[in-house]
């Protein structure tokens, strides 16, 4: 984390309950339980809380019984995987949502490179952001870059156009240009910065590269 430390204000956090993906992440697999319980009591807060924004990807199936786990983490953003929500539930929640937690936590739904972006329509109006996955299999580090993405940003940018688009999984300088003339307006790195020694370089090398993409569709 210190590798990033004063190059980002946003860090996601991938939480993987073993029935959405086979894989298990932090918060399931049964690791840090003594640091776990010390945030969720309250004791202490998350790493560097005061300098950075939790974001949690929630690829976890029917994440709304694990809603108060989550948001006594204190993050700024919650995504759901459209994949994994029961409508009714979902929708049950956001509407009873108490008002403090809606103007704390923004939330997005998250979609799979094969789902169709018009299943997102229910929750649109609680939602701040669609993430577009750019892998096949969901919840694995270092998968290869699927370029379908491209059309499902596009389809997403059409049937929703006032929110944001982001896309996670096999982000690299060598495609973040083409996601941002695609339509992405948010690009979540994982291996491409953390497989780098170079850390706040590569930072630097999206910024500038996103940038130019911009200033030129703007000229």
């Amino acid at each position: 984390m210190e590798r990033i430390l004063g190059a980002v204000t946003n860090v996601q956090i991938d939480i993987v309950d073993g029935h959405f993906s086979p894989s298990r992440t932090w918060l399931f697999n049964h690791k840090d339980e003594d640091k776990i319980s010390a945030i969720f009591e309250q004791e202490m807060g998350m790493p560097y809380w005061q300098e950075l924004n939790y974001e949690l990807d929630l690829m976890v199936k029917e994440p709304i019984q694990y809603m108060d786990m989550f948001i006594s983490l204190g993050p700024a953003k919650i995504t759901f995987h459209l994949e994994g929500l029961e409508t009714e539930t979902t929708l049950a929640y956001f509407e009873q949502m108490p008002e403090i937690i809606r103007s704390a936590i923004a939330f997005g739904i998250a979609i799979g490179i094969d789902t169709d972006p018009a299943g997102i329509a229910p929750y649109i109006q609680y939602i701040e952001s669609i993430q577009c996955m750019a892998i096949k299999n969901v919840g694995y580090q270092g998968q290869p870059f699927d370029e379908g993405v491209y059309e499902q940003i596009q389809k997403v940018k059409k049937l929703y156009p006032d929110k944001s688009i982001a896309v996670d999984g096999g982000v690299s300088l060598e495609n973040a240009a083409q996601l941002v003339q695609a339509g992405a307006t948010e690009l979540v790195i994982g291996s491409a910065l953390f497989q780098n020694t170079d850390s706040r370089g590569t930072i630097e090398a999206f910024q500038q590269l996103c940038e130019n993409v911009i200033t030129q569709s703007e000229s």
